[in-house]
């Protein structure tokens, strides 16, 4: 007799050859129904006294059997009724069905599931508990959680975010300064944090050529500056000649007439001077160029206790001076700008007191966070394609993704198990990544999007591998299509990257169909789906390959097209860059 683990027990007939004392339990014929014909001892129609209450099952009352009164150990069984509970499968997840597949009110060819060998097949497919769903769904809710408590939310809306208010600059007056930030539909943290927090961004991802070069180009407008000292003694900044009033400042600059400490001709710097550095000392073969831009950071200045530095007319006045302004970087693209601090707080960029010029800091570090460059001035967090995909941009974002993994990745999960769709999921949700930050390279992309794009893949690939189990699968297969569209329409909104919904659908497809259980219909059949699971595991390398390669070598700078495909602008600024803009107006 063979036991099926897709029916209930009282399902299978009792009345196979089997030894009663070979099994576990005992039979449902060993119980007999209380409305049948037995033979009293005499204990009347109540029973015996102590006598113990029956057991009903499907309707049916059995009489419990008498305990024996020996002390012996064993010898007693475990009924049928108390373990078909624990046996019981019978609502186990379906191949071809499942709760897309109940809420599409798909139906099976009962010829076909009955078929030995298919229904054998059927039979022997094993039911998992979705450990990875739970994992993932967990680890998700608390990065948001624990990215709220340390962040907070950012400015909620559709458009961009406008914060106005008087700050001190450095020109040492209150003025009017204004600065926009993008705003999210999503109640969350803004783009910089999601950034901090390991947002698929790709200037953190590798060196990035237009952000080189605007770097490069700022350099050279900050080696022809030099210190800014007011007459009125009340401060100096690092300034071009430009910037520096003739009226109530002096612009030190050294030259071939009046030149610095080895008669250095790129300066002077506010603050800054190797004459003056003690660590790290300016000596050879380590000795300072004469390029301001290649000075490093002095860690401990000297001061001569015998001559008056401070005092007006002493050849190192930019030392003696009250530096007034530093860098300070802005935004999630590199810009620095010499201000103050005040003014540096309000913009929420990062205030660089220890630094002197542009140059020695790199903004890029403060704008990406996480584990420092292996190189200065070189990202390579490359692992943001991973870790994006436990971070959302709000508690909406969150709630949607949550809904998704607990009502359909958790219904796959049960069928395919958890270490299947955990490749699924992060694989699709990284080759997604590639592929944003390959054509959408400037934008924080959170979430897993193309994880999710790879589950419907999975979807279909199911419907596709129980196509003869179905009565209409054309009808099944364009329900799901027809979803997919749908969600690609979505992708159409700022935050959620169609480029990812695209790349991680296919490779979700991809690995679906070389890892997904799969029915077969005779040897012929088989030996094509094991042929198909080498070619589609050899396509999701070379996929994944062809993408990392593309990323490095080729990534899409100008691309018009792809923020259409990606983001519509359906209200004034929706798909704006998520970058800040400062505007200093007239001030009071």
């Amino acid at each position: 007799m063979q036991w099926s683990r897709s029916f209930r027990g009282s399902a299978i007939s009792p009345h196979d050859d089997v030894d009663v004392d070979d099994v576990f339990f005992a039979p449902p014929s060993m119980m007999s129904p209380l409305n049948q014909q037995h033979h009293d001892d005499g204990d009347g129609a109540d029973g015996p006294k102590g006598a113990r209450s029956p057991i009903v099952s499907g309707g049916v009352e059995y009489r419990r059997p008498e305990r024996s009164v020996s002390w012996g150990a064993g010898g007693a069984r475990i009924h049928t009724p108390m373990l078909e509970p624990l046996a019981d499968n019978s609502n186990r997840r379906q191949f071809g069905m499942g709760i897309v597949g109940r809420f599409f009110r798909r139906s099976l060819r009962k010829s076909i599931t009955r078929h030995e060998e298919v229904a054998q097949q059927l039979d022997e497919l094993t039911d998992y508990r979705p450990y990875f769903t739970w994992w993932v769904s967990t680890v998700q809710t608390l990065v948001l959680l624990l990215s709220l408590l340390c962040y907070g939310f950012g400015p909620v809306g559709f458009g961009r975010h406008t914060h106005s208010g008087q700050v001190m600059v450095k020109s040492l007056s209150l003025q009017q300064v204004e600065w926009e930030e993008p705003a999210s539909f999503w109640l969350g943290p803004r783009a910089a944090d999601l950034i901090h927090l390991g947002a698929k961004f790709a200037p953190c991802m590798r060196r990035d050529a237009r952000i080189a070069r605007a770097i490069a180009a700022s350099a050279r407008r900050e080696r022809d500056t030099a210190c800014c000292i007011r007459n009125d003694d009340s401060g100096c900044v690092q300034s071009s000649k430009a910037d520096c009033s003739d009226t109530i400042s002096t612009w030190k600059k050294w030259s071939s007439g009046e030149s610095g400490p080895g008669g250095r001709i790129s300066g002077s710097v506010c603050g800054l001077d190797p004459k003056f550095c003690e660590a790290p000392r300016s000596i050879a073969p380590h000795e300072w160029p004469d390029d301001i831009t290649k000075w490093p950071i002095c860690r401990k200045s000297v001061v001569d206790g015998t001559t008056p530095v401070g005092r007006a007319g002493h050849a190192a006045e930019h030392m003696a001076c009250e530096v007034i302004a530093h860098p300070c970087c802005i935004g999630i693209h590199g810009q620095c700008v010499i201000t103050t601090s005040e003014h540096c707080d309000f913009v929420k960029g990062y205030f660089h007191e220890e630094a002197s010029l542009c140059s020695q800091v790199s903004c890029l570090d403060d704008v990406c966070g996480m584990l420092p460059f292996m190189r200065r001035r070189r990202p390579d967090q490359l692992y943001r394609a991973w870790t994006s995909l436990f971070v959302h941009a709000g508690l909406l974002h969150l709630a949607a993704t949550l809904a998704i993994q607990w009502l359909f990745m958790r219904d796959l999960e049960k069928m395919a198990g958890p270490v299947r769709i955990a490749v699924v999921y992060l694989g699709s949700g990284v080759a997604g990544n590639m592929a944003s930050a390959i054509f959408e390279p400037y934008r924080a992309e959170v979430g897993p999007a193309g994880s999710h794009f790879g589950l419907l893949a999975c979807l279909i690939v199911e419907v596709a591998a129980a196509w003869p189990l179905l009565k209409h699968p054309q009808r099944a297969m364009m329900k799901l299509i027809g979803l997919a569209f749908a969600l690609f329409l979505l992708g159409l909104l700022p935050w959620i990257d169609n480029f990812a919904h695209f790349f991680g659908f296919v490779f979700g497809f991809l690995l679906s169909c070389a890892l997904l259980p799969f029915i077969t219909f005779g040897p012929y059949d088989r030996r094509k789906k094991i042929i198909l699971v080498w070619v589609c595991l050899i396509s999701a390398a070379g996929m994944l390959c062809s993408l990392i390669a593309l990323f490095y070598a080729a990534p899409a700078y100008e691309c018009k097209l792809c923020a259409y495909l990606t983001c519509l602008p359906f209200a004034p600024d929706m798909c704006a860059s998520q970058d800040v803009r400062v505007r200093q107006l007239d001030g009071v």
